[in-house]
C-alpha cells in the first residue's frame, strides 16, 4: 500500500492569521511553495494557496491586509501520513482541493499533499 507519506511535500511553511498578505505572498514566492498553513497561536485553521492571492487581489484586497481575510479558514481537512494515497486523493477531488494537510501520530502537520503530488502518485498507480 502506497501512502501519503510517500508522496507528500515537505516541510510545511506556517504563518500566523494576522501576517500581511504582501508578506505571506513574499514567502511563497521566495520558497516557491503554492500553500502556507495559517495558524492562530500555532494552532492550523487554514490555509492560503496562490489561487487565494489572486481571488485577493482580484477582491481589491490590500497588501497590508491580514492573511485570515483571504484564506480558507475553518473546516480544515487534514489527513494522516499513514493515508491511503488512493483515499487521500478521493478526498482531494470530493472537496475539490489541491492542497492537503498531513499530520503524523501526535496530531503534527509534517507535509502537504499538493495536486501535483496526487497526480505523480496516480501516474506511479498506473504504471
Amino acid at each position: 500500500m502506497r501512502s501519503v507519506k510517500d508522496y507528500m511535500t515537505t516541510p510545511v511553511f506556517q504563518v500566523e492569521a494576522n501576517t500581511s498578505l504582501q508578506e505571506v505572498c513574499k514567502l511563497m514566492l521566495e520558497r516557491g511553495i503554492g500553500s502556507v498553513l495559517v495558524t492562530e497561536n500555532g494552532v492550523p485553521k487554514g490555509i492560503f494557496t496562490d489561487r487565494d492571492a489572486v481571488k485577493a487581489i482580484a477582491s481589491g484586497f490590500s497588501p497590508s491586509d491580514e492573511v485570515r481575510v483571504a484564506a480558507t479558514m475553518g473546516n480544515l481537512i487534514i489527513v494522516d501520513l499513514n493515508t491511503d494515497i488512493v483515499e487521500a486523493v478521493s478526498i482531494m477531488t470530493k472537496n475539490k482541493i489541491r492542497h492537503l494537510p498531513v499530520k503524523d501520530s501526535e496530531g503534527n502537520i509534517v507535509g502537504i499533499l499538493s495536486i501535483v503530488d496526487a497526480s505523480k502518485a496516480i501516474q506511479d498507480i498506473y504504471k
